[in-house]
Formats: C-alpha cells, structure tokens, sequence
C-alpha cells in the first residue's frame, strides 16, 4: 500500500503521544502533530500548535505536512463545561472532518469511547448492534456521540474514508486521569474503602494496545486493503478482552506498587453510596467545592460495563499485544518514576 503522512491530532496528549510512538516505531517516515500546547517529540516529528476549531490552522497543518491519514484523539474530558464539549468534542471534530475534505485527505480514524452507549444501566457483552441512549450519562459522552455520528456520516465523501473507535476503560503510562486517581487512593491510606460489593466485570484497554488499535484502523481503510469494506464506515469496540472486577484493576496497581492491605474492606452497598453522593453534591454546591463523590461516580464504579471485541478481532485483526497484568506492571514502572521525580 502507498505509504501514508499521518497527522496526529493530540499528538501531545496521552493517547496520541503513544499512537505517534507506534508510528515512529514501525519506519513511518511522515509524522506530524495538532495539538493545543506545544510538544516536543523529537527532531522527526513536526509539531503544529493550534486549537482544532481553529480552521485555517488546522487546514496550515494539513498542507504543510502532506497529510492523507488523520488520526483525532484531541477531545475535551469528562468534568469540563457543557460548552467545552461542544466547542471540543462537537465543532473541533466537525472542523476536522470539513477541513480534511477541503484538504483532500483520505483516511480519518477517530477515537470515540466505550461509554456513548451506556446509559447508567449494566452491559454485559455490550457490541457495535446498542444504539446511543435515549439519556446521555453526561455531556462528554452525549458530545462524543454527536461527534462519532458525523465521522461516520462523512464517510465515502470525496474519497474520504471514515472508521470509529471506542475505546473502554483506558489507562497506561503517561495516563493522568485514571492511574493518579488509583495511586492517591494509595498514598492517602485509603485503599480499605470499596464502593460496591465488587461483582461487577469492567473493560480496561492498556494504553499501548489502544494505540495499536488506531493503527490498524487506518491500515485497514486504504481501499486496496482486503478488509476495507469491514472497516469503512463502521465502529468498533476496543478493550483489552478481560473484563475483571471493577476494583481489581486498582489493587493490582497497588500490589505492583508494594502495598500490602492490611486493613478489613469496607464495602458501601452501591445504594448507601447513592444517598452519600447525593449529600455530598448538595454540600459541593452549597459551599462552592467539588464534592468528593457524586452519582456518576457510584455508576461508573459499581455497574457490570464489558463490550464484545469480536468485531474488532475479525476485521481490524486486533487482538491485544499485552496481557492487562504486564499492563499494570509498565504503568506501576511509570507510576513511580513520577514519584522519584515528579514534575
């Protein structure tokens, strides 16, 4: 196939510093970054800063670097204003979309999540079939969707070719959301308190294998490629296919981390938590703060959450490089030379 130049789009963010480590990895000779803050990803890779609603520096950054596969991981995360998500999520993913068919790209691959098609409720082998919910869980994901139906809908047009990928439970090295979060349950002695009675199996996909996933895709898009049609135009569920219990995946950090649980667990039945979340929002509001548990937080912490990556299997031909345990033992590695010398 004719080889690609890639622009990654949150080339400096977590996922995409590690999709663009892959590309390096493999020979590719054309790598460039869009993102919001400057990154330096050595004297190969071309960095473009500007914010992705932002048209004539995104279109700049398309010409300039020759790109024929953008790969859009740039997104605004959970937590932010309703108007960051629609700025971010919304109007930066149809920006991108109309500036790469002015640009006559022709591959975009866009990092979409797990949870656009959860609803709050449990979803046990949950595959690409559940429609979108008719009540959002919240603003990230009802945007995420919004964005993820017009990367869809722009497939096939001006021979731009269009995939989605929905990634679960993410976490790895560089990760500053999920992993810190584990960590200071850790380094606060708190690690004895549980949310839920811990039955409930949840999808996680190491970093690494994510950023895999992205460029199987957008192989995979080419349309001299034998699993075009598979791809084209389609979304598919991407996780590590090991659902485990929810709180499993913290513990084996902390074991890899050397922490020994010598205090009894404290499981808070997931309704007592509900009524303590609701309390606890209330104050928040009250008194200005963020309040230390909230509904969505019990949701996500004690609802059954896997997806079938069958599909994913079949036509990217992904299957995950590595195990969820030798996961956890890299992100620990990191994890602590954060600690050692922490920025």
């Amino acid at each position: 196939m004719t080889p690609d130049s890639y622009l990654v789009i949150g080339g400096g963010g977590f996922l995409g510093r590690h999709i663009v480590d892959l590309l390096l990895a493999r020979g590719e000779l054309a790598v460039a970054v869009f993102d919001i803050a400057h990154v330096d990803l050595g004297p190969t890779v071309k960095v473009f800063t500007g914010d992705i609603v932002d048209e004539n520096a995104l279109g700049n950054a398309i010409r300039v670097c020759g790109a024929t596969c953008i790969i859009h991981t740039a997104a605004a995360l959970p937590g932010r204003p309703r108007q960051d998500h629609e700025k971010i999520n919304i109007q930066g993913t149809e920006n991108v979309i109309n500036t790469a068919l002015a640009n006559g790209v022709k591959k975009l691959v866009y990092t979409s999540s797990a949870s656009v098609v959860f609803e709050g409720k449990d979803q046990a082998g949950v595959n690409e079939s559940a429609p979108y919910p008719a009540r959002p869980l919240d603003d990230y994901n009802d945007t995420k969707a919004i964005a993820e139906t017009a990367v869809l809908r722009a497939n096939g047009t001006d021979g731009l070719e269009t995939v989605s990928l929905r990634i679960a439970g993410i976490f790895g090295p560089r990760d500053r959301l999920t992993v810190p979060g584990f960590m200071a349950l850790m380094t606060q002695g708190r690690t004895h308190i549980q949310l839920g009675d811990n039955t409930n199996l949840f999808d996680w996909t190491y970093i690494v294998n994510a950023a895999e996933a992205h460029l199987l895709a957008a192989d995979r898009l080419a349309p001299e490629h034998p699993k075009h049609a598979q791809v084209a135009g389609r979304v598919f569920f991407i996780s590590n296919g090991e659902p485990r219990p929810w709180w499993n995946l913290a513990r084996g950090l902390w074991k890899e981390a050397g922490h020994v649980q010598t205090r009894k667990v404290i499981a808070i039945p997931r309704s007592v938590a509900f009524v303590l979340a609701v309390f606890m929002e209330f104050f928040g509001w009250l008194f200005g703060k963020a309040p230390s548990l909230t509904r969505f937080r019990v949701t996500v912490c004690t609802t059954i959450r896997w997806c079938d990556i069958s599909n994913a299997r079949n036509a990217l031909d992904y299957g995950p490089s590595i195990p969820l345990d030798e996961g956890i033992r890299q992100t620990v590695e990191w994890w602590k030379t954060t600690q050692s010398h922490p920025k």
